[in-house]
C-alpha cells in the first residue's frame, strides 16, 4: 500500500492510496460516493481484492473529502474531473503500458460518466456501483424535509451548508449546487463521443438513496448491462458475498469477460 498525493495544475492536491500488485494486467481508478473518502469499507476491500485478481488500484479522494491535501479543495464537478484527469495522468506515467479501467460509486459513478463523457481519456472500461445516475435531481425535492429547508436556508444566507456529521461533513457550496442542477448524466452521458467503451453497473433493488427505477431507467437508455441485488440498499454491504460479487463483475468486465 502507498499514501501519496498528485498535484493539480490549479495548485491544490489529490489524496491518494494505491495497491499495485507485480506486473499489474491493469490500473483501476476506484472513485468514492459523495459524503465517502477513499478508506471507505468498499474501497479497502478493492484494495484487497484487486491486487489478488492482478490489477492495481488507485483510490484518490474527492474534492473537500477525507482527511487528507484533497480537503483542502473546494467541491465542484469541474474540480472532481480534475483530480480524475489527474489521477490517470498519474497512472500512465508510472504503468504506461498497464490500461486504464474505471470504478465507481454513487457519486463517484456519476462523476465518471461525466468524465468519459466530456474528456479526454485513456480508460474504455468503467463499472458502475449503486450510481447515482439522477444526482442532479437529488437536492431538489417537491416536499423538502425540515432539515433540506434548513439547508436551502443556509444556501441563501451564507453561500453553503454542511452535510453529514462532525469529522465527516462535506461543504456543499452554492457554485456546487448549481453544478449538480445543470450536469444531468442523462442527458450528458455520451461515452461514445471518444470511442467505444465497455460499462456495466450493479444496483440494490431496494436501493433508499438511489433510486432503483432510476439505474434501470439509465441502463435500458444507454443499453448497459445491470445486475440487480435483490434486497440490498444504496451500500451494496448488506449481504457479505455481495461485495465479493461486484467485485467479480467489474473483474470480468475489465478482463474483456461477457
Amino acid at each position: 500500500m502507498e499514501n501519496f498525493d498528485i498535484q493539480k495544475e490549479n495548485g491544490m492536491a489529490v489524496s491518494c492510496v494505491s495497491d499495485i500488485p507485480a506486473g499489474p494486467a491493469g490500473i483501476v481508478i476506484a472513485l468514492h460516493g459523495f459524503m465517502s473518502s477513499k478508506e471507505a469499507p468498499m474501497y479497502q476491500l478493492l484494495r484487497e481484492r484487486f491486487p489478488e485478481k492482478g490489477f492495481g488500484v488507485i483510490c484518490p479522494d474527492l474534492p473537500g473529502h477525507g482527511t487528507g491535501a484533497s480537503a483542502d479543495e473546494t467541491l465542484r464537478i469541474p474540480a472532481a474531473l480534475d483530480s480524475i484527469a489527474a489521477v490517470e495522468r498519474h497512472a500512465l506515467l508510472r504503468y504506461p503500458s498497464c490500461e486504464i479501467c474505471y470504478f465507481g460509486s454513487s457519486f463517484g459513478a456519476y462523476l465518471i460518466g461525466l468524465y468519459i463523457s466530456t474528456r479526454e481519456h485513456a480508460g474504455r472500461k468503467a463499472f458502475f456501483r449503486s450510481a447515482a445516475v439522477n444526482m442532479s435531481q437529488l437536492f431538489i425535492r417537491e416536499d423538502p424535509t425540515e432539515e433540506e429547508k434548513q439547508m436551502l436556508r443556509d444556501l441563501r444566507s451564507k453561500g453553503y451548508f454542511e452535510m453529514g456529521s462532525e469529522g465527516e461533513s462535506v461543504r456543499l457550496t452554492k457554485e456546487m449546487f448549481t453544478d449538480l442542477i445543470f450536469t444531468d448524466l442523462f442527458k450528458m452521458f455520451d461515452p461514445g463521443r471518444f470511442g467505444e467503451h465497455s460499462v456495466a453497473m450493479a444496483h440494490g433493488e431496494v436501493d433508499e438513496v438511489i433510486d432503483p427505477a432510476a439505474a434501470k431507467e439509465f441502463a435500458a437508455r444507454f443499453h448497459i448491462p445491470l445486475t440487480l441485488f435483490p434486497g440490498e440498499g444504496h451500500s451494496l454491504f448488506g449481504d457479505p458475498a455481495v461485495p465479493e460479487r461486484v467485485i467479480d463483475l467489474a473483474v470480468s468486465l475489465y478482463r474483456g469477460v461477457s
